[in-house]
């Protein structure tokens, strides 16, 4: 009785999964900052072809590559974020046309030792406005990680949907999403969502973040309310260095 539940559990969220939360893969390079500029070189010329071909192929939507910004200070290496937007959970690969077998293995090769680590998230994407996962990002980005209880994760997805995406535009953003992360679960990972803020400028992104704002009585009790729901841990200002459609 147990492993039919299961069952029907499973192929429920399958189904909406599939259908209601497109699927985006993100991978997390770091390289050493004095390798910056042949990695750039390197995706842009190389390997933003062939994810290119895939697309054209039919199996992925897009691919983007962000640089972020806001480093530690002194830190030695800077990190790549990639965004592979996915047609389904199956990551489709059909055999280049336009690289030879050795001339991947040559490619990949020299990626690899440029790497100093990576990491890497799965996640649904719970809702989006003023841009949609196949259309071409705007040229700034500010993604945010956020810690929410489990118990209130509806009670926060609703108040994104209907407070915080609705209203991206009055605070200077082209447009906003924010996604489930599924691929880690438990009391030792603590960020199990992030949101994503899209800039036309890093002007935009600066003079936001210079405004002190007086809040007014009503406005405290809403920032507080939503404070109740999820814990900000980290933010990531990126800039978009590659992407295809």
């Amino acid at each position: 009785m147990k492993k039919i539940l299961s069952l029907i559990l499973f192929l429920l969220f399958t189904i909406s999964f599939s259908q209601e939360n497109p699927i985006v893969y993100l991978d997390y390079v770091t390289v050493l900052n004095a390798d910056i500029e042949k990695h750039i070189n390197a995706e842009k010329n190389i390997f933003s072809k062939m994810h290119k071909e895939q697309i054209d192929m039919g199996n992925k939507i897009g691919w983007d590559m962000w640089q972020i910004s806001n480093n530690r200070y002194g830190e030695p290496t800077t990190t790549f974020l990639y965004v592979h937007i996915n047609t389904d959970s199956n990551m489709s690969y059909t055999p280049s046309k336009i690289f030879t077998e050795y001339e991947l293995r040559e490619h990949q090769e020299q990626y690899a030792s440029r790497i100093v680590k990576t990491g890497n998230l799965t996640l649904s994407i719970k809702g989006s406005y003023g841009i949609k996962p196949g259309d071409k990002p705007f040229k700034y980005m500010v993604a945010n990680y956020m810690a929410v209880d489990v118990y209130k994760q509806y009670e926060y997805e609703q108040m994104e949907l209907k407070s915080a995406g609705p209203n991206y535009a009055q605070n200077g953003r082209s447009g906003w999403g924010f996604g489930k992360i599924l691929s880690r679960f438990g009391t030792n990972h603590e960020v199990n969502y992030l949101t994503f803020d899209f800039y036309d400028s890093m002007n935009d992104i600066l003079n936001l973040r210079s405004n002190t704002f007086k809040f007014t009585k009503s406005q405290l009790a809403i920032w507080k309310s939503q404070d109740k729901l999820r814990e900000l841990k980290n933010s990531h200002i990126m800039t978009l260095i590659a992407s295809e459609r």
